[in-house]
């Protein structure tokens, strides 16, 4: 059985909170690759498509992103034009309807929506769990038209559920035949002492059961990033990872020995708040397995373990997390993480794929991680 997590970061539209906020964390470095491209007296059309790209990346020019777009209804249909140019008319019934609605997502690039397709198939998981996902159709027409178009066979089970993101993403559950879905379970609307909802995002389970008769319990959960306030961040955190831990444990007394906890947990292994869950559940990270693979750093950052990081020669700080129940790591004959979609800044570097140009065809800032467990 193999199976995989991967924050996708939405399939083919993206909210524009979040967008804006990959661009202001970036903005300078932008900034000071422009100018040095700018100062040079000669320069390549390689480097002249880079130059496009960050003037893209630094809006430039943004008339192609401007968030309104005007309806206007002509014969009975909606017509919809960009921007706000130009007086209008009030709505009413008495003449032609014409107003403005707020977009709150932009569109992913369809050859950065190819390049997830390419991660997950690099795996070809039976079970594979994604995190921020838009919607349970979009989930579908990711399916059907980008993995099942790489030659992969499809996923038989496919279930969405929705959570407290205030981004309104999901988590995305996808299974292949052989592997049954028999139960799930969300905890969205488990309350905290302020009567408040206790998982920023969710936690979710699933059961599944495989031909043989194996029952494997899947937990998913997603904390959200700190921002610019860390100790209520992290006071949050500690509070979800203390009950994910207890949760764990009354599993675990309950015989449900073969237990998965993944999820994007945003703090490294050695943080006192996930503690509860990287050091006092019956948990084992993928990443402290002897068989954990993946393609190392390129020169000397190859040689190098930076705090905070996956493994030596994998120096991206971790986020995102696959731990296992003691039965099931023993039982691991191979894991490891694929980063081929993620666009490296300036160093470390590795090995990405070809269609991963820039940032813009990007599959995600984060790797996947996958298991193969002997059953």
């Amino acid at each position: 059985m193999k199976i995989a997590f991967y924050n996708i970061q939405n399939i083919f539209h993206r909210h524009i909170d979040l967008v804006d906020r990959y661009r202001d964390e970036n903005r300078s470095r932008w900034i000071a690759e422009f100018e040095t491209l700018l100062t040079q007296p000669e320069r390549t059309p390689k480097q002249y498509d880079r130059m496009r790209m960050l003037s893209r990346l630094l809006e430039f020019d943004n008339q192609g992103q401007m968030p309104y777009f005007t309806v206007k209804n002509t014969m009975g249909q909606l017509r919809i034009r960009k921007g706000l140019d130009g007086e209008m008319s009030k709505a009413s019934h008495l003449t032609d309807w014409e107003g403005w609605a707020k977009v709150d997502s932009l569109p992913i690039h369809e050859i950065a929506v190819r390049n997830k397709a390419k991660v997950i198939n690099a795996i070809d998981p039976d079970i594979l769990v994604l995190s921020e996902i838009e919607d349970r159709h979009s989930l579908l027409e990711f399916n059907r038209h980008f993995i099942s178009s790489e030659g992969k066979t499809t996923f038989k089970e496919l279930v969405f559920l929705g959570t407290n993101d205030p981004w309104g993403r999901g988590i995305g559950v996808l299974a292949k035949t052989g592997f049954n879905l028999i139960s799930i379970k969300t905890h969205v609307n488990e309350l905290d002492e302020a009567n408040k909802p206790l998982f920023d995002v969710d936690l979710q389970e699933y059961v599944f059961r495989t031909d043989s008769g194996l029952n494997l319990v899947a937990l998913c959960t997603h904390f959200l990033g700190s921002g610019n306030e860390m100790e209520p961040f992290r006071k949050r955190q500690k509070l979800q990872a203390g009950h994910i831990a207890r949760l764990v444990a009354q599993r675990q007394k309950s015989s449900e020995a073969n237990m998965v906890l993944m999820g994007t947990l945003n703090a490294p292994s050695y943080s006192s708040c996930i503690a509860p869950l990287t050091q006092d559940a019956e948990l084992s990270d993928i990443t402290k397995h002897p068989r954990f693979w993946c393609t190392l750093d390129k020169g000397q950052d190859a040689d190098y373990f930076r705090m905070g990081a996956f493994k030596k020669g994998v120096n991206i700080p971790q986020r995102d997390y696959l731990m296992l129940s003691k039965n099931l790591f023993a039982a691991i004959e191979n894991c490891g993480l694929v980063r081929k979609g993620v666009c490296y800044k300036k160093r470390p570097k590795w090995d990405v794929f070809g269609s991963v140009e820039n940032e813009v065809y990007a599959a995600s800032e984060h790797p996947l991680l996958w298991s193969q467990i002997r059953l």
